[in-house]
């Protein structure tokens, strides 16, 4: 069977292109033109929101270039949240250099730790400046508040609103080592505007805490403004378990064949009112 093309975005360090050059290379001469059918630098010389994306296209190895990531490569983020699209379209304001880096000379060529024609300034090394934190882009995004005991079945959820380019904030890929819990989740719950609340009998059970909070917040927030809308995905919980106060709202069932879709149409409907 024929492995389907699939994309790759990831996040490198633009002031540390010295040190990302030995990743880019080793990656570029492990998959061949075959495998590896396309390779973009994207780099944003703001100097209040240096970027340096990196994508990739696998016409095949995908696999293999995953479990690889993840052993070698374990920090290495991608850059969920951003798509293509946004990239090219902001080319057009010329916010973005871009640069074909196909063999692990072209990374030589391109990412110098110097200012070249596509880097407007250096390496942290060798220039000591202000290093400023990237902006958050101000677009309507969507919290995933569940359990985590069905992380497999909102990993899924995740990777199709990805596809569909719609933000979303899931807390496998906002909350880094090391970070508060507690802190990140109040972010994410007031920066975010909608919220789809997956219901399940792990969900309601009461050691999960977290989800019950979360489930608060958006029902309280409805009721004091109603620009905070939430959707519920009934996992596996007979309308009589559910709360007396969902009961109320109309659900979305995950059990029927179409639900991704319900899930699309209902975020769609409530971003054109915001």
């Amino acid at each position: 069977m024929k492995e389907e093309h699939r994309s790759y975005l990831l996040e490198l360090d633009y002031g540390n292109r010295k040190g990302e050059r030995d990743f880019v290379k080793d990656i570029l001469s492990r998959y061949d033109r075959n495998a590896l059918v396309g390779s973009l630098l994207f780099v944003n010389n703001n100097p209040y929101h240096f970027e340096l994306l990196w994508l990739l296209n696998f016409e095949k190895s995908h696999e293999d270039f995953d479990k690889y990531l993840a052993s070698k490569y374990p920090t290495t983020r991608r850059a969920y949240n951003r798509f293509v699209d946004d990239l090219l379209a902001s080319m057009e304001n010329k916010s973005y250099n871009v640069i074909s880096v196909s063999t692990p000379e072209d990374a030589d060529t391109n990412m110098t730790s110097e200012t070249n024609g596509a880097f407007f300034f250096p390496d942290r090394d060798v220039f000591f400046g202000v290093w400023g934190k990237p902006v958050t882009m101000d677009k309507f995004t969507v919290f995933l508040s569940h359990s985590s005991k069905d992380k497999k079945f909102v990993d899924g959820v995740f990777n199709e609103l990805q596809k569909s380019e719609v933000r979303a904030w899931y807390d496998k890929e906002e909350i880094a080592p090391g970070e508060s819990i507690t802190d990140k989740i109040n972010d994410g719950l007031r920066n975010c505007n909608f919220g789809l609340i997956f219901l399940s009998r792990n969900f309601l059970n009461v050691k999960s805490g977290w989800t019950i909070a979360e489930a608060n917040y958006f029902m309280q927030q409805r009721m004091r403004d109603s620009s905070k809308k939430f959707v519920i995905i009934n996992i596996d919980v007979e309308h009589s378990d559910m709360p007396p106060l969902m009961q109320d709202y109309r659900y979305i069932d995950a059990s029927n064949d179409g639900f991704m879709d319900d899930i699309k149409k209902a975020i769609s409907h409530h971003q054109k009112n915001v």
